[in-house]
């Protein structure tokens, strides 16, 4: 082990040497867990990757999904498969069939193996992509590169839909020409839209500083 990080919830993230020395470790977590008094519990973290144009007919809640994911594309029995929708349900355009939903799986090489080959889910052929760095927004200003969250921030509150002085929960705006951006200052989107001009200067400045962000594949021992 070459470093150790606190987590919030009291949890502990330690970084080895190298995915060698990991894929050792996660071979004998019983001898690892008992080292610590027998009463840690050790989780996977999982590689995310974001998989486009899922049909909505797709359950992520239900456990049987992620069995039949793994058996009708072909994947190993120790992949991670939980997975959720990145957009809210009540945010759906009317109509939508298609969704983004985020995947986790157990390894580098298992997250290129769904980028490279894709998945099957509810019947469709879908592909999966890396998950690109993405700035963080206050979610009471909602602006970004501020260098705050909401803990830090002294600004009033401010709905990351629609604009006004509410918290983003309690909005009722379902109608995409009075939704607000902050940032922006303009209509016909919201603040947490991925696709308007400040969020992608804001994502383009953090890939720069990323030389890794471009690869289409995870680094691993092989692709």
């Amino acid at each position: 082990m070459v470093g150790a990080k606190k987590l919030r919830n009291g949890g502990m993230v330690y970084k080895l040497c190298s995915i060698t020395v990991a894929k050792w470790l996660r071979g004998g977590w019983e001898a690892f867990i008992a080292s610590f008094g027998g009463t840690s519990v050790v989780k996977d973290r999982g590689v995310a990757v974001i998989v486009e144009y899922v049909p909505i007919s797709h359950s992520p809640d239900a456990l049987v999904e992620g069995k039949q994911i793994k058996h009708i594309s072909g994947l190993s029995r120790g992949m991670l498969i939980p997975t959720r929708w990145i957009k809210p349900l009540q945010r759906r355009a009317s109509g939508q069939q298609m969704a983004h939903i985020i995947t986790q799986l157990r390894t580098p090489e298992d997250a290129n193996k769904a980028i490279r080959e894709g998945l099957i889910i509810s019947g469709k052929s879908v592909w999966a992509r890396k998950m690109k760095r993405e700035p963080r927004r206050c979610l009471k200003c909602q602006k970004f590169g501020e260098g705050h969250l909401v803990a830090g921030c002294n600004s009033p509150e401010v709905c990351g839909t629609c604009g006004q002085g509410h918290r983003m929960a309690k909005c009722c705006e379902n109608s995409y020409t009075k939704y607000c951006c902050v940032n922006c200052k303009t209509k016909g989107h919201a603040s947490w839209d991925c696709a308007f001009p400040k969020f992608e200067e804001v994502c383009r400045r953090l890939e720069g500083q990323d030389p890794e962000s471009s690869y289409k594949y995870f680094l691993c021992d092989k692709l």
